[in-house]
């Protein structure tokens, strides 16, 4: 189901094409599930001259195996050298982010502990046992700091020169 924010951007799911270049593997049924739990609320992106989807190839795959009739997306006008541009840029900006792990374990067992739990998150219990697991310290490891020997008169290292002594005794 299409949210209603994005209605009016509704069209024929069969007029778009997954981008025959796009060599992004995704998670269909991981897809699936989001959109079945909270619909579609973003857009697919796709090249007007084309009709080739350049983001949300695996959205667009997974509302079809959901047997749905149309998609909200956005055209963009460029060329088939721009298209392939803006396929990868979006693939490897996806690539380049990452989690502050804190904060998603906070967020996660806030979750967790609602009536739904973390349905429609895509996280499960097991992540966030793991997540745990890996947040717990490294136990300290014995100090292997190397002192420096010191002048026995002035405490200074090695040999000192603002004393008189050269005795390293």
């Amino acid at each position: 189901m299409i949210r209603e924010e994005l209605q009016h951007l509704a069209i024929d799911i069969d007029q778009l094409h997954p981008h025959p270049r796009n060599v992004r593997q995704g998670d269909v049924g991981a897809i699936s599930e989001s959109l079945r739990i909270h619909g579609q609320y973003r857009t697919i992106v796709y090249q007007q001259s084309t009709n080739r989807i350049l983001a949300g190839n695996h959205t667009w795959k997974a509302a079809k195996a959901l047997g749905w009739k149309q998609i909200a997306a956005t055209p963009v006008i460029c060329d088939d050298d721009q298209a392939l541009r803006i396929l990868l840029a979006d693939n490897k900006a996806n690539d380049l982010a990452t989690y502050d792990e804190a904060e998603l374990i906070e967020l996660l067992k806030d979750i967790a502990i609602s009536e739904k739990k973390l349905e429609g998150t895509l996280f499960d219990e097991n992540d966030l046992d793991t997540l745990l697991q890996e947040e717990i310290p490294e136990p300290p490891t014995p100090d292997t700091t190397i002192t420096q020997p010191t002048c026995p008169t002035c405490a200074q290292p090695l040999v000192c020169n603002q004393c008189q002594s050269n005795d390293l005794a």
